[in-house]
């Protein structure tokens, strides 16, 4: 790709960023579309944060995409924020303002696509969620988005998960273990704990088979294996279960949009799909 004085720098501040695919996906959308913009990952370690942000605006960096462990350290050092990322209490995408960096977060977004696109209808439906943890913020709104009645939110930690939801409407909290207080079967569930990521790919964050008898129908946040064991339990049940792949893709399209006023076009969400395919299964 060539750049030249004029060129928009875009970027990913987080530790660690090595893994990331976030600069395949956005600068196969400029490459595509015929943008001029490039997008890089800069490695920001914890306590950082604000030095990033205050350097990145001194630097012309039009804006960030931010994943752990910034996506609450963030939020003070913004001259703004959007309404449903203030609601969420996590930030993943920043764009430049006169002012300095307005917050958004495209993650909650993404999920809510991927789940409607999936086919999956749980408007009124009671669901489950695994997991309290950094990605969870997203998760729920998402779920509440898209109209849910009930979560049931099962984590190793109670009290991690109080801390997080227990004021929160429509939330249920349970230990991994007390997912027989949840009634009925047929549910949908969300998994957006880290555990079964590669390589940590013998583990399901519930490894109880009588847990899968209620589920039919799931999505695991982790797309690196493609199939993680969690999905490969709902499975063997009978059940439908999706990675979070096109989560990843989908949060990325609107992260896209708002750095650059353009949605990157269809040609180009099918180019960077294809990259991700390749080097992720490949």
């Amino acid at each position: 790709m060539m750049t030249d004085g004029r060129t928009m720098v875009l970027g990913l501040m987080g530790d660690p960023v090595e893994h990331t695919l976030s600069p395949l996906i956005h600068n196969t959308f400029s490459e595509t579309d015929g943008i001029n913009a490039v997008y890089e990952a800069f490695h920001v370690k914890r306590g950082d944060t604000g030095n990033a942000v205050k350097g990145g605006f001194s630097l012309g960096i039009q804006g960030f995409n931010v994943t752990v462990p910034h996506k609450e350290d963030v939020i003070p050092y913004l001259s703004d924020i959007d309404p449903a990322a203030k609601k969420i209490g996590a930030v993943n995408t920043l764009v430049r303002t006169e002012k300095g960096y307005k917050g958004y977060n495209t993650d909650y977004l993404g999920i809510m696509r991927q789940i409607r696109e999936c086919g999956f209808n749980i408007e009124n439906e009671d669901v489950v969620m695994i997991g309290a943890g950094g990605a969870a913020n997203a998760c729920f709104a998402a779920l509440i988005s898209l109209g849910v009645s009930k979560v049931y939110i099962l984590n190793r930690s109670v009290e991690k998960a109080v801390e997080k939801f227990g004021r929160k409407e429509k939330a249920v909290i349970l230990p991994l273990d007390g997912f027989s207080d949840i009634p009925g079967e047929g549910l949908f569930c969300l998994q957006c704990t880290s555990v079964g990521l590669s390589p940590d790919i013998d583990r399901a964050p519930v490894s109880d088979g009588s847990f899968y008898r209620k589920i039919d129908r799931a999505i695991d946040i982790i797309y690196n294996p493609a199939e993680t064991l969690f999905m490969k339990k709902v499975r063997e049940r009978g059940g439908r279960a999706e990675n979070g792949l096109h989560m990843l893709l989908y949060q990325a399209v609107i992260s896209y949009g708002l750095f650059t006023g353009h949605e990157p076009g269809e040609e180009a969400v099918k180019n960077a799909e294809r990259a991700l395919y390749e080097k992720t299964y490949t």
